[in-house]
């Protein structure tokens, strides 16, 4: 019996194996990235901090919110879901940041900076991703939010300036970040140089370069809560598999170039067809004579 208890037990490990998916998650080299773990509760703005290892690169006071607030109203603390910004529920969690974007002091800029776990490795694919959402009360919306990876942190500088960096990841011109009510993706994926270690998030334009739209409301500027901050190497997919005799199959990389084939590309299949027509198979007059005879 008990042979027999040994035998179910290797065919159940050995079933699971063939079911497992054959891709999984990549681990999220953003620590805290949805801001749910504080060091206290927060009694005003600018307390990033309590979000460790959540900083700031510049003097802006970038903020944290967190659904431990009480005091608003009256006081202008950092509540979730209340606020002097709007109402706002943290997309994840009870816990999300905020940062100005845009306001009426001539080129203040408020940033989000956090240490990665590790360093990107030179040549890899990663997916960038964050989640953004406008103050209610806000009197203009922008279309470029950004993410830039950095090696080493920047700063800290003791002003406030709009950072002279290029972001990998920034959101397209022209799509103008107006919800106030859902959480919008910014979201992209670039190749790394190499020992990127710290990840900021914010607008990286100075005001002659930042296009807005009005929104009608009252706060003068562009306030933006940010949740779920995630930076993961991007998996190899399948993918069409094209071989010399014209078959497809759905495939790895690796896998398909082992098999001889060539990759189609990420996102292809085989129903597209993008390996081009099937050849012809010849044979002989006398062959199709035994056939229809």
């Amino acid at each position: 019996m008990k042979r027999w208890l040994r035998r179910i037990a290797a065919f159940v490990v050995l079933l699971g194996a063939v079911v497992a998916p054959r891709e999984t998650r990549a681990a999220n080299l953003v620590p805290n990235g949805s801001f749910e773990s504080i060091t206290s509760c927060p009694t005003s703005f600018g307390q990033l901090y309590l979000a460790a290892p959540w900083d700031v690169p510049t003097a802006g006071t970038s903020d944290v919110y967190n659904v431990c607030v009480t005091g608003w109203p009256p006081l202008p603390v950092p509540g979730v879901p209340l606020s002097p910004f709007g109402y706002q529920p943290a997309r994840t969690g009870v816990g999300c940041a905020g940062i100005i974007v845009k306001s009426a002091y001539p080129d203040y800029r408020e940033y989000l900076q956090v240490p990665l776990t590790s360093p990107l490795v030179s040549g890899n694919t990663y997916l960038v991703k964050f989640y953004v959402s406008l103050g209610d009360t806000c009197d203009s919306a922008l279309d470029r939010l950004g993410a830039y990876l950095s090696v080493g942190p920047v700063g800290p500088l003791f002003t406030w300036p709009p950072l002279p960096y290029t972001p990998q990841v920034e959101s397209p011109a022209a799509t103008f970040l107006t919800d106030t009510l859902n959480w919008t993706l910014v979201s992209g994926t670039f190749v790394a140089a190499g020992g990127e270690s710290h990840l900021v998030i914010g607008n990286f334009h100075d005001d002659a370069s930042t296009t807005i739209v009005p929104t009608g409301n009252s706060w003068p500027g562009a306030y933006y809560f940010v949740d779920d901050v995630s930076v993961e190497l991007q998996l190899p997919t399948e993918q069409a598999c094209c071989t010399s005799d014209g078959q497809c199959s759905m495939q790895f990389p690796g896998e398909c170039l082992l098999l001889g084939g060539s990759p189609a590309g990420a996102g292809t299949t085989c129903g597209t067809n993008p390996c081009g027509a099937t050849p012809t198979k010849r044979t002989s007059w006398g062959a199709l004579k035994t056939i229809y005879r």
